[in-house]
């Protein structure tokens, strides 16, 4: 039990980060995650623009994250590693499409 809260005491991800990115067609993209950490679950939304989705499911364990947001009824699964406020990621969608994001906490935020 003590090893499952150290696992997670840290709240590595709660706050807003600016990101940028490659979508589905190789446009760049810009878009900030605002996410909350509770424990091993993480909710939160992603802008784009105008445009906010919510995260439909959100886990992290260590310094790992996975977050999944359906954009346009397109599903995107992120796998991520946080370290030093700072997010490296790759994304897939149900379509097969593949790509890669960055991060970072704004420093107001949290």
């Amino acid at each position: 039990m003590l090893a499952s809260f150290n696992l997670y005491s840290a709240d590595l991800i709660t706050g807003k980060w600016n990101c940028t990115g490659k979508g589905p067609d190789e446009e760049d993209l810009q878009f900030v995650l605002d996410l909350r950490q509770a424990g091993d679950k993480v909710t939160g939304t992603l802008t784009v623009g105008d445009d906010t989705f919510d995260i439909s499911q959100g886990s992290i364990e260590g310094n790992k994250l996975e977050i999944v947001t359906e954009i346009n009824g397109t599903r995107y699964v992120s796998s991520a590693i946080i370290e030093n406020n700072k997010v490296t990621a790759s994304w897939k969608n149900d379509a097969g499409q593949t790509g890669h994001w960055q991060g970072e906490r704004q420093t107001d935020s949290k």
